[in-house]
Order: structure tokens, then C-alpha cells, then sequence
């Protein structure tokens, strides 16, 4: 994957040369990334290096969990990944999935829209049933035939 652009963009973040990044874009380049903490947009690929570096700032190294990366028709990419990393040795991960929209031209990115969730530092663990039970959604007691068990209606009256 290395040697494709995405695949290149996601070496240097997870390795944060952060300043190697500004090479893999064309100059100029149409960038515009969402994140919970701003809309951002640059015209450069020096202004995308230190974007990405002040998503990933603090901290060192990182861990690439999960990433995909896709290619299409006429320069078409796409290149989603999750990614861990620490504050300090002994702090809980930091975890982000983003997900790059991106058109190559020339072994270069010459447009990028950047989407991402935000920040997670935990999964907590979830109890699936006790979420459906208190919102409706269990599946049905045994004994009542496949319905749940319901109040009947009263018998609609004449007119």
C-alpha cells in the first residue's frame, strides 16, 4: 500500500514526518476537512502538514488499528484508517478514524475532503440487550406466540 499516494499519506501520518506530507500534494490543492474541532481549508500542502500535525499534536508514536484504501476511475481514491496514539507513556490511548476523499493527478493529490468524528479515548463497553429492552426492541417473551405481550384493545363500539 506503501507505494500508492494514500498509501504514502498514511505512512507519514502514522510515522508523523509531518513535513513529508506537504510533498504529496499538488500545488495548488482544493483541501477542506471537517472535524468536530473546526472546518478546515488549505490552499498548499506546507498548510496541510501543519494541519494534520496540529490534529496529532501532542503525542507520539501511533499505531495504524484498521485502514482500507480504494482507487477509481479518473484519479479517484479514498483512504479511511483508524489510528492510536499516547499523550504520555502511562495515559490512555487516543483513537481517530478519518476517512480521505481524495483525486490524484500525476502522483499527486490535487483535491482532498477530510471527514472525521472526532476524538475517542475509551470504547465503553456496551450491554446491546439492556439498550433494546429500555427502548422497546427486545424480542418477544417466550410463550406468547411469537407477539410481544401486549394490553388488548377494547372493542371498537357502534356508531
Amino acid at each position: 500500500m506503501a507505494n500508492t499516494v494514500p498509501g504514502q499519506l498514511l505512512a507519514a501520518i502514522k510515522a508523523r514526518k509531518f513535513t513529508s506530507i506537504s510533498k504529496l500534494f499538488a500545488a495548488p490543492v482544493n483541501f477542506e476537512a471537517w472535524t468536530p474541532t473546526g472546518h478546515w481549508v488549505a490552499p498548499d500542502g506546507a498548510t496541510i502538514a501543519k494541519i494534520i500535525e496540529v490534529w496529532f499534536t501532542p503525542g507520539a508514536g501511533s499505531t495504524i488499528t484498521w485502514s482500507n484504501e480504494t482507487s477509481g476511475a479518473k484519479g479517484a481514491a479514498a483512504l479511511e484508517y483508524e489510528i492510536t496514539w499516547k499523550t504520555q507513556p502511562d495515559d490512555q490511548p487516543r483513537i481517530v478514524r478519518q476517512a480521505f476523499l481524495m483525486t490524484v493527478k500525476g502522483e499527486k493529490i490535487a483535491s482532498a475532503r477530510v471527514y472525521c468524528a472526532g476524538l475517542h479515548t475509551e470504547f465503553p463497553e456496551v450491554d446491546l440487550e439492556k439498550q433494546r429492552r429500555s427502548r422497546g426492541l427486545a424480542p418477544p417473551k417466550p410463550g406468547t406466540g411469537g407477539k410481544a405481550a401486549t394490553a388488548a384493545a377494547p372493542a371498537p363500539k357502534p356508531a
